[in-house]
């Protein structure tokens, strides 16, 4: 058993007997998979980490910052429960005396049913708990003939504060099944963002805390059964900025969507026109569904997107919309021959690639057709069949903004091109799970991706052209911050340059400018790869793609230096983003003269609001992507070598990545050897984790590796290859 407290690294702890110290303090509680757990103090706004400083024996004050708590009162409590705990202190640290619970985030807990000592329970997933979760007699009797299966249920603190199981909220679900996945995922990670653990919580972004969770318990529910989430019929009556605003008529002005396949909230639609004079610009419109002219500020609808922050998209189920499918697949997308409103982002793309004469307006359009990005693709390839079927009896007019909009991508790419940007060092999956007919079986992770990114260059435009647009207007925004390389990383980038032998000079001075980063890093790694030497090329992409900082919302501009632009929003994507939303306003706002309807002090907090509500929503369909992964692995369908990216080294082993399925991964120290079964070993590596001193590993190094099976918490596990049995 590990060590049971970690103090302060600047004050040790006095060798002592053990003193019982009558302090309570307020505390976050994280389970150990072995059964114990962990506290960390919080201030008073119980979301803060901090330390505090206990009495030791000798009268003098210890500054602890995390209490270990024994198995026996650690199954009692679930992850992320705020408690009050007394804390005693020993010569190996501070351990929890007694603690009580204050109160419960997480009200919908998942895990798997069992037979226990004659009764049924529920064994939860280690992440969240330790402890069994007892049953009432209703819950018991329901599930009494589905031994063995997934369900998630909604609880109620019991004795001492142990959860009691009072309604199944989803499930049960047969064990391997892509529903039963979901319903593990959903719980584990959207309990994690609970609004009461955001910093700020609801009521700094003008939500009722107590109705605020009602809410993230009953979408949470809705997720993890499958269903579609609770926006339908939700009254959008309110104020609405930008009211009396014209609209400009565009409909004779040829525009078209393009999508997936399967899409139905179509919130996009491009047009195209260039006289083919290499020297004349292209004029591009983006067209955006004009929504926020339709949810009124702080009706029930606003409220409960503000909540969502995003729309869900997951494999093994329906998509759980933002707003009301009413809207979103329906008043709002941008059907075909129908007549919609929207915010228009209308610019010239010059011959260099560069974007001139922006303007931003309202608009009535009517899109020629809907294209899939299938039928794009293969037109892009030479094959036009497509694209005239899809757009029937508008072919002549629909290819020709195709032709115009592609010249337009054409020239944005070679002036992206040009710039600073980390995204092509990002390795892209080639495959992913996929449910189609209730049935999980594999798919191209991009089988599409000259048409995407055709579009995507138009939008990334927009959203920038829009960003600029704002700024000029001196309106307030949830502009996208990117810090480029995340300066607590920067060490570790300095020890792999050294490592790699390249030239990083803006790196060694603290103080670098981002952009200088960037560009030297691209250079050295282009330097690199003409030369040969790929295992110290990918050394170098491996840390940086692991350096760069987690891009954030900002009222004010600054440099969104992941993409390389100045000022960058989210304007593409309001039926899907709240943050869109929040800037369609901002813009109906500007171009109305009238006060922005989000001030900065509403702003501010509202970034932090949505970064960890979306982001959970982001990491939950990572966490079901690589759940399905594992199922799929252990059907049986990836059954050759794969080829695997060693991303960092610990004593215990190494962290890869394997490329083509987009998977993490990790190789003991034992296989990375190449010790037999019953040898133990670990490996000596360097500070920063980038290479073994008692072995030839470092990261960046290629290797070949098999699927070996799951270990003992569901993730996949592999085995070097030329060593696999």
């Amino acid at each position: 058993m590990p060590e049971p407290a970690r103090l302060s690294r600047d004050r040790a702890i006095p060798d002592v007997p053990s003193r019982e110290v009558a302090v309570q303090v307020r505390c976050r509680f994280r389970p150990h998979r072995r059964g114990f757990g962990f506290l960390t103090p919080v201030a008073e706004d119980g979301v803060t980490e901090t330390t505090v400083a206990v009495p030791g024996a000798d009268g003098e004050p210890v500054e602890v910052d995390r209490v270990f708590v024994p198995p026996q009162p650690a199954r009692a409590f679930v992850a992320d429960d705020l408690v009050l705990t007394t804390i005693e202190l020993a010569d190996k640290g501070a351990t929890a005396a007694a603690t009580e619970l204050v109160t419960r985030p997480r009200r919908l807990l998942t895990g798997t049913t069992a037979r226990r000592r004659g009764q049924m329970v529920i064994e939860q997933d280690g992440a969240q708990g330790t402890g069994w979760i007892t049953l009432a007699e209703p819950v018991a009797e329901s599930l009494a003939a589905h031994e063995g299966e997934r369900v998630v249920v909604l609880v109620v603190p019991g004795e001492g504060g142990a959860p009691v199981a009072q309604a199944v909220a989803a499930g049960p679900y047969p064990a391997g099944t892509a529903d039963a996945t979901r319903a593990r995922a959903v719980p584990l990670v959207l309990g994690g963002a609970a609004p009461s653990v955001v910093p700020g919580g609801p009521a700094a972004v003008g939500l009722d805390p107590q109705a605020t969770e009602t809410t993230h318990v009953r979408i949470t529910g809705q997720l993890a059964a499958g269903r579609r989430g609770a926006a339908a019929g939700l009254d959008r009556s309110g104020p609405v900025p930008g009211e009396n605003l014209v609209p400009m008529d565009r409909r004779d002005e040829t525009c078209v969507t393009v999508d997936a396949f399967a899409s139905r909230d179509l919130d996009d639609a491009v047009g195209a026109s260039w006289d083919r004079d290499p020297d004349s610009p292209v004029w591009v419109a983006v067209h955006i569904t004009d929504v926020a002219g339709d949810i009124g500020l702080d009706s029930p609808a606003d409220q409960y997107a503000r909540t969502l922050a995003a729309t869900a998209y997951l494999a093994s189920g329906p998509n759980a919309p933002m707003l009301d499918p009413s809207m979103s697949e329906g008043a709002h997308s941008l059907v075909v021959g129908q007549d919609r409103a929207v915010l228009s982002a209308r610019f010239a793309v010059l011959p260099d690639g560069r974007v001139d004469r922006v303007t931003v307006e309202p608009a009535w359009i009517r899109s020629r057709a809907r294209l899939s990005y299938r039928a794009v693709e293969r037109w892009l390839a030479g094959d036009g069949k497509a694209v005239e079927l899809e757009a029937s009896t508008q072919a002549p007019s629909v290819e020709r903004a195709l032709r115009d909009a592609l010249e337009a991508s054409r020239r944005l790419s070679v002036e992206r091109d040009a710039r600073l940007t980390l995204e092509e060092l990002f390795d892209q999956a080639e495959l992913t799970p996929t449910v189609v007919n209730g049935e999980l079986t594999l798919a191209s992770a991009e089988p599409h991706a000259e048409a995407y990114r055709l579009i995507e260059r138009l939008m990334v435009a927009a959203n920038e052209a829009v960003g600029g647009w704002l700024v000029r207007h001196e309106m307030p925004a949830l502009y996208r911050a990117h810090e480029g390389i995340d300066p607590g990383r920067r060490e570790r980038l300095r020890a792999a340059a050294e490592l790699a032998g390249a030239s990083l000079p803006s790196v060694e001075a603290d103080d670098g400018d981002p952009d200088r980063v960037t560009g030297e890093l691209l250079a050295e790694i282009d330097r690199l790869d003409r030369e040969g030497r790929i295992e110290s090329r990918d050394l170098l992409i491996s840390t940086a793609t692991s350096s760069t900082a987690r891009a954030t919302y900002e009222p004010d501009p600054h440099q969104h230096r992941g993409l390389a632009s100045e000022a960058y929003v989210h304007f593409t994507s309001p039926l899907r983003r709240y943050a869109d939303l929040v800037v369609h306003r901002q813009v109906r706002a500007a171009l109305a003269g009238e006060p922005p309807p989000h001030e900065v002090e509403l702003l501010r907090p509202l970034s932090d609001w949505l970064g960890a509500r979306a982001g959970a929503l982001a990491r939950l369909e990572g966490r079901e992507r690589a759940d399905l992964w594992a199922l799929l692995l252990e059907q049986g369908e990836i059954r050759g070598a794969e080829t695997a990216v060693v991303t960092g080294l610990t004593p215990a082993g190494l962290r890869i990545r394997v490329p083509r399925l987009g998977l993490p991964g990790f190789l003991t120290a034992e296989d990375a050897l190449g010790l037999g079964d019953d040898e133990r070993a670990k490996l000596e590596t360097d500070t920063h984790g980038l290479t073994a001193t008692s072995a030839s590993w470092r990261v960046g190094v290629r290797t070949s590796v098999r699927y070996a099976g799951l270990d003992e918490i569901g993730r996949a596990s592999w085995t070097r290859a030329d060593t696999a049995g």
